[in-house]
């Protein structure tokens, strides 16, 4: 029996969630599938990890009863990692609630982004589908100051302040806030950094949400919150970037009664370059039937042309942070490698966050300058591995029409 390889472990995963999202149950090829599965546990591993489906897939398995077929190796995991999403995700949704009360008392809008957003929805099938291990709010920037006070007062500890003298590339849109228990709550006044544009403007946003199950809180139009998956996707340099959680928070966000697709394509004739975002799409096509049903689906997927990349540095002993930030950069290169944007990426690799040290005196001053060497090098590394280990496929050539010919003569 041949193993899988990564991009069959990654179709393997993408498929079960799919049937799982779609009610089930599991057709016969599927349960055959993965009772013939056989991979090296720290591919199993990786691929969870890394695409950061280790919950739903949990949630899927046990859905579809396939937890007895899975092999152990993957299936133990996924279970722990459900069970743990499933207590956070009631814990996160206290808070939320608790925060809600608290905004609507003191007078601030406040509308849930995200993985808040799903919470308070309800647009996920099942507690602790998504994993979550933070809360996003947004409120508008004039209520900023406010918000803060209210968190700090239910002993939430801000993590930094904003500081104006930065350059605005760097932590321009949220503070994080921190409680006792270590649950983290990001206070959004914009969408996302300057770098997006018209997109990271929120204004608009409070004119078209809609009342929350949760007392004082709001949550997005459906067509913005899914627009803010794709962006965030497509856009930010985060660990999610092109896995299958990407695309499995734009097929929850599709759950919602009488969304259709359509609503959001036209944003995308707004955007100076949209083709990341158009193929974020056709990738949650894979996971969604309502997607699939008014866009094609992506020829092959980011998480499966990234399988292989995720896979490998997913594998190497290295801390966590570190892995992350090599999986990051990985789907980033891919995406300017095929679709532009090489000046901002360029920027973003040979600076670190400003915070990283503290202070302006000359060991201050060195300590950045070694670490913004040593990141460019790391980078540079990555990007070289990268052009070896994902040669671009050549372009399929384009078609061409017959030219039309010349009405014969009759004179």
């Amino acid at each position: 029996m041949s193993r899988l390889t990564p991009v069959q472990i990654r179709r393997l995963l993408g498929r079960t969630l799919r049937v799982a999202l779609d009610g089930g149950p599991a057709a016969t090829q599927l349960v055959e599938r993965w009772a013939a599965a056989e991979a090296r546990d720290d591919s199993w591993l990786a691929a969870i990890t890394w695409d950061g489906v280790g919950a739903p897939l949990g949630w899927a398995l046990e859905t579809l009863e396939l937890r007895h077929i899975a092999p152990p190796t993957l299936d133990i995991p996924c279970a722990d990692a459900f069970g743990e999403a499933r207590t956070q995700a009631i814990q996160l949704t206290n808070d939320l609630m608790q925060l809600g009360a608290e905004f609507e008392a003191a007078g601030v809008t406040a509308v849930a982004l995200k993985g808040s957003a799903l919470l308070a929805a309800n647009y996920a099938p099942a507690l602790g589908v998504r994993w979550m291990n933070d809360l996003d709010v947004l409120v508008a920037e004039r209520d900023v100051e406010q918000a803060a006070y209210i968190l700090e007062s239910l002993d939430y500890v801000r993590g930094y302040r904003r500081d104006e003298t930065l350059s605005p590339s760097f932590r321009p849109y949220h503070e994080g806030f921190t409680s006792a228990d270590g649950r983290i709550v990001e206070l959004h006044w914009r969408l996302g950094p300057v770098r997006w544009g018209r997109a990271a403007s929120a204004e608009a946003w409070f004119l078209r949400a809609e009342p929350a199950g949760m007392k004082g809180l709001l949550v997005p139009a459906t067509e913005d919150l899914f627009w803010h998956f794709v962006l965030h996707d497509a856009r930010n340099h985060a660990w999610s970037t092109g896995s299958l959680r990407a695309a499995l928070d734009l097929a929850l966000v599709a759950r919602a009664p009488g969304f259709t697709v359509s609503d959001v394509l036209g944003r995308l004739e707004e955007d100076p370059r949209p083709e990341p975002l158009q193929e974020a799409i056709a990738d949650a096509a894979h996971l969604s039937a309502a997607i699939a049903a008014e866009v094609e689906p992506s020829y092959e997927p980011r998480y499966l042309r990234l399988a292989r990349w995720r896979d490998y540095w997913g594998r190497r002993r290295w801390p966590t942070e570190r892995c992350a930030e090599a999986i990051a950069w990985g789907a980033t290169l891919d995406r300017v490698r095929r679709f532009g944007g090489w000046r901002s990426v360029a920027d973003r690799a040979v600076r670190v966050v400003p915070e990283a040290v503290q202070g302006s005196g000359t060991m201050a001053g060195l300590s950045r300058l070694f670490l913004n060497v040593r990141h460019a090098a790391f980078v540079s590394t990555l990007a070289a591995a990268h052009l070896v280990t994902l040669p671009m496929p050549p372009e399929a050539p384009r078609r061409r029409l017959p030219r039309p010919r010349p009405a014969p003569d009759t004179d």
